[in-house]
C-alpha cells in the first residue's frame, strides 16, 4: 500500500509538472505570434498529433513554417525518434557497463537525473553523472540548459532560417566571408566563369545541410572545356548546393591537418546591447577535407582572452588528443593568429543580427586575416563540457549569469 501510494503521488508530480510545462511553453508561442492563448493551443495540439511535441513546436518554431517546411518537419520527426530511441538504448548499455545496474536502474536514474539537472540520456552517459550526487550533476551543462538559453535569446523564426540556409547566410555576410561563392541551380555559365576565374577548387555544401554533411571538393583549374565539363557537373546535382572558393588557411594552422580547413569555433552571446564571447575551441580535421566535431573532427578548448588552446583537443566520444593523430602537433598551448581579429569579426556578425542573440559562429584564419565561414543558432553545447569531464568540472558556470533562474 506504501509503495502504491508513492508511486501514485510521484505520478501526480509528475503529471502537475507536465501541464505546467505546457502552460510555459503556450504562453511562449502567444507572445511570440501575437496568438490568443486558445488559437495557440489548438495549433500545437494538432501538431502533437503528428507527433510534435509542446517542447519541440516551440524549439523549431514551427507556428513561422510553410506547409511544406511543416510536411518535412512531419517527415524529419520519425528519423528524429527512431536515432532518440537508438540513443537511449546506448545510452542505457554504456550506463550499464560503468556501473553494474540492471537495464530498468539505469533507465530509472537517467530519468531522475533529467529532472534533476536536465540532461538528455547521452549526456548522461558521456558526462558520466551516474557518478555524482543530484547537487553536483546540477552543475554540468546539459541539453535542457541549452535550451533554455536558446528559448531565450534566438527568438526570431527569419533570422534563424538566415542562419539555416546558406544562400541567405552568405547574402547578409558577404563583406566578411573573404572569398567568392554561388549557388549551382541559379548561376549561369558566363557568371560561373566569372566567379571561378582564378579560383583552383570549389567547396560545395548542401544549402541547408549541418556538421560537415555532404560536403565535397571540386578541382576547376584547367582551360575552357574542362571548366563547360565541370560546370555541367555542377549543374546535374539534384540539390542546391552553394558553391564557395576553398579558403587558402594560415600555414600553422593548415600544419595541424592540411586536407581540411581547420576552423575557429566562437559562441557569441547578445545580451542587453554588449557582445560576450562565451567559448572558443579550434576544430581540426583528422584526415578527411571536413573538421566538424560531429564528422569525426577534434576540437581544442581556446581559452577567450588570449586566444591560446587551454585544453587537449577531444573528439565526440570525449577522448583526448594531446597531440594531433595525424601532424604530431602538441593540440594544447597553440596560439591562434589574428586572434583580434577573430573576436572582432565574430562580434560584428553577432551584431548584425537582431532576434538571435546565441550563436556559435565558425570563422576561419587566412594569412591576411579572419574569413566567416557560418553561424549555428543551435551551436553544440558538449564541445564545452566534454573536455572537462575527466576531471569532473561541470561547465554550466560559465552561463549562469545569462540564465533566468
Amino acid at each position: 500500500m506504501k509503495n502504491f501510494l508513492s508511486r501514485f503521488i510521484a505520478k501526480t508530480k509528475r503529471k502537475k509538472k507536465e501541464i505546467q510545462e505546457h502552460k510555459k511553453y503556450v504562453e511562449y508561442v502567444c507572445k511570440e505570434t501575437g496568438w490568443s492563448y486558445k488559437k495557440a493551443k489548438a495549433a500545437m495540439d494538432a501538431a502533437k498529433k503528428d507527433g510534435i511535441s509542446y517542447k519541440y513546436y516551440v524549439k523549431r518554431k514551427i507556428w513561422s513554417r510553410s506547409e511544406a517546411e511543416l510536411e518535412q518537419t512531419k517527415r524529419n520527426m520519425k528519423i528524429v525518434a527512431q536515432r532518440n530511441k537508438e540513443d537511449h538504448a546506448h545510452a542505457i548499455e554504456e550506463v550499464c557497463k560503468a556501473t553494474g545496474w540492471s537495464e530498468k536502474e539505469a533507465r530509472e536514474h537517467i530519468l531522475d537525473a533529467g529532472k534533476n539537472c536536465g540532461c538528455s540520456f547521452k549526456d548522461y552517459y558521456k558526462f558520466r553523472l551516474y557518478q555524482y550526487t543530484p547537487e553536483k550533476q546540477r552543475e554540468f551543462l546539459t541539453l535542457k540548459v541549452c535550451e533554455k538559453l536558446e528559448f531565450k535569446y534566438n527568438r526570431d523564426p527569419e533570422m534563424i532560417k538566415t542562419l539555416l540556409y546558406k544562400g541567405r547566410f552568405a547574402k547578409k555576410y558577404s563583406d566578411l566571408l573573404g572569398r567568392k561563392w554561388f549557388i549551382n541551380k541559379s548561376v549561369t555559365y558566363d557568371e560561373f566563369l566569372e566567379k571561378t576565374e582564378g579560383v583552383e577548387d570549389l567547396i560545395l555544401k548542401p544549402v541547408s545541410s549541418t556538421q560537415g554533411k555532404g560536403v565535397e571538393k571540386i578541382h576547376c583549374g584547367g582551360g575552357a572545356d574542362d571548366k563547360r565539363e565541370i560546370f555541367d557537373r555542377i549543374k546535374a546535382i539534384d540539390r542546391r548546393m552553394i558553391c564557395e572558393e576553398c579558403i587558402v588557411q594560415h600555414p600553422d594552422i593548415a600544419a595541424f591537418n592540411p586536407s581540411s580547413v581547420n576552423t575557429i569555433r566562437v559562441l557569441t552571446i547578445m545580451d542587453k546591447g554588449q557582445c560576450y564571447h562565451v567559448y572558443a575551441g579550434f576544430r581540426m580535421g583528422r584526415g578527411d577535407i571536413v573538421d566538424n566535431f560531429h564528422a569525426g573532427g577534434i576540437i581544442s578548448t581556446v581559452d577567450v582572452e588570449t586566444g591560446i588552446t587551454c585544453m587537449d583537443a577531444i573528439d565526440l566520444d570525449g577522448r583526448h588528443y594531446p597531440v594531433h593523430p595525424v601532424s604530431g602537433l602538441a593540440t594544447k598551448g597553440f596560439q591562434i593568429p589574428h586572434w583580434d581579429k577573430v573576436l572582432a569579426v565574430t562580434e560584428e556578425a553577432a551584431r548584425r543580427l537582431e532576434g538571435v542573440g546565441m550563436v556559435g559562429w565558425d570563422v576561419a584564419v587566412t594569412q591576411d586575416g579572419v574569413c566567416l565561414i557560418e553561424g549555428n543558432s543551435e551551436a553544440s553545447y558538449q564541445i564545452i563540457q566534454l573536455p572537462y569531464v575527466e576531471d569532473g568540472i561541470g561547465m554550466k558556470k560559465i552561463f549562469d549569469r545569462f540564465l533566468d533562474e
